[in-house]
């Protein structure tokens, strides 16, 4: 008798429970680069999500010295003061104060030697990442770094980025227009919606969407070279500036990175044993029943750019590109004065300081 059998994939199910925090925070040697993100996840019409936190009291604080950042809330996210940045030995953490007056803080960790990026690669790829939601591939460029791996210890690695492109439009108002520094609604009649320019030279701030980590067990002390770290996707063909910023981790979060990776990614594979829990190290100070998902990362970067030219590339932005609607500066039936456009406002996603590297 031959006995045939087979085994169909089942994806995972999970439980979704509404008020759950979720917690991504650092602090770094770089200025611009610290900040912290708070979500909770919540059930909107039918549809299960998360959403960011607002109006919680977010510090960073010296372990050594007490000296207390307190970050303020920008779209999305909460940020330290522009010239913030930590130094090598400082021991950092983080406290929450939501606005139900629920506290979570971290442990402490410690900013390590930076390891500097020796080298900096742009190769463009018209297939450089699969697109799931549209089952194509999507063009863009691989950017690789070559770095010296200490041999003294070992070492773990994340990499981040901010990419920097020219912005036009700094404003869009839907059924209003743009006065007083925001957009108002008004009794004349407008169009679905009116663009305002940039009054300065402006710059749109992405970044990235993976998770890229490295050990050192198999290269301690060696020449890393053309190693890939990030994928820039060729949302626009606008000429990009990319800030590579290479963080050296202690080993509880490189740990904690590698999980996130392995759930993210789900490379694990039909056959392998599930992940780890992904334990960060926030507590709620009161409750400690109370979990908290993420961690807060002190750590220190190495940053190197480069310039990208796209203007000769042949396929197609993934973004459409949108007509722009300004409004009528003669005979403008709308209140005065009449505005095509709007200051380059800094926050995180925005600058009007020219990036490093920038080619005009």
């Amino acid at each position: 008798m031959l006995l045939l059998g087979c085994i169909d994939p089942v994806a995972p199910e999970f439980e979704f429970k509404a008020g759950l925090v979720f917690v991504e925070g650092f602090a770094s040697t770089l200025e611009g680069a610290s900040y912290v993100i708070i979500n909770k996840s919540v059930t909107e019409f039918g549809v299960n999500t998360t959403v960011f936190e607002k109006g919680a009291t977010v510090s960073f604080k010296n372990a050594d010295s007490g000296q207390t950042i307190f970050l303020t809330e920008e779209e999305g996210v909460y940020v330290p003061p522009p010239d913030f940045k930590a130094q090598i030995g400082d021991r950092w953490q983080l406290s929450i104060i939501l606005i139900d007056g629920t506290q979570y803080q971290s442990s402490s960790e410690t900013i390590l030697e930076p390891v500097p990026i020796s080298d900096i690669n742009a190769d463009y790829n018209p297939e450089l990442q699969f697109d799931e939601g549209t089952g194509e591939f999507q063009p863009g460029h691989l950017i690789s770094v070559t770095f010296d791996d200490p041999e003294s210890q070992e070492n773990f690695y994340y990499w981040t980025f901010r990419s920097f492109e020219n912005l036009d439009i700094c404003e869009t108002c839907l059924d209003s227009i743009f006065r007083n520094g925001e957009c108002t609604s008004t009794d004349v009649p407008t169009p679905d919606f009116f663009n305002y320019l940039c009054e300065t030279a402006c710059w749109k701030i992405r970044f990235p969407e993976r998770i890229s980590i490295f050990d050192d067990g198999f290269s301690n002390g060696k020449r890393t070279s053309n190693l890939p770290v990030a994928n820039i996707p060729l949302y626009t063909k606008e000429n990009v500036v990319v800030e590579i910023q290479q963080f050296t981790l202690t080993p509880a979060a490189y740990d904690y990175y590698k999980i996130l990776k392995d759930i993210v990614d789900n490379n694990s594979g039909f056959n392998a044993p599930p992940p780890a829990a992904l334990i960060g190290n926030m507590t709620n100070v009161s409750d400690s029943e109370d979990f908290v998902f993420g961690r807060f990362t002190a750590a220190p970067v190495s940053v190197a750019s480069v310039f990208i030219n796209r203007s000769a590339i042949a396929e197609n932005s993934i973004e459409p590109i949108i007509s722009v609607q300004l409004e009528p500066t003669l005979l403008s039936p709308y209140p005065p004065p009449a505005t095509t456009t709007v200051p380059c406002t800094e926050t995180r996603f925005r600058t009007s300081i020219q990036p490093e590297k920038w080619v005009d």
